[in-house]
């Protein structure tokens, strides 16, 4: 099949994985038998949000060559966010170590919250971090913790 008559169909979107970004996945109109299946998933772009996009990877699953999409834009769901910033102080006296504390909202249903504490920016002190730098999931919810540097502690 010429590369031109390549298509992807049956395109889902499945659950967040990090911050922003969704999971799409879609099989690819390529002949099972063809000896470059995976050379031509990764080299054909899908369209999402009116956007091109390559996939993160192929897989060959029941004769189907499947191609998996890391979508991150567009995707209002997958987006946390911080609130109700703690100064918890210094982690101790002659540390030189300040302890900040902020809840994560907006985390999706059965995600990994690890990861979205991980990858959820945050702005504070006149400083900005891509994620906390440890994560507490209680029956509150999910806080993010850093441990910044401080000469006065």
């Amino acid at each position: 099949m010429p590369l031109e008559k390549v298509t992807w169909t049956n395109l889902e979107s499945h659950s967040c994985t990090t911050y922003a970004t969704r999971e799409y996945v879609a099989e690819l109109t390529v002949s099972p038998w063809s000896s470059q299946k995976t050379e031509i998933c990764m080299r054909t772009p899908v369209v999402v949000h009116h956007r091109p996009h390559w996939p993160s990877k192929c897989e060959y699953r029941s004769g189907t060559i499947i191609g998996h999409f890391a979508i991150s834009h567009d995707e209002p769901d997958c987006v946390t966010y911080w609130s109700g910033y703690k100064n918890w102080g210094c982690t101790a006296q002659g540390s030189k170590k300040r302890h900040i504390e902020q809840h994560l909202m907006n985390v999706p249903v059965n995600a990994d919250y690890k990861e979205f504490c991980a990858t959820t920016p945050a702005h504070f002190l006149n400083q900005e971090f891509s994620g906390a730098d440890s994560c507490l999931n209680s029956i509150w919810g999910v806080y993010g913790q850093w441990f910044i540097d401080d000469p006065n502690c």
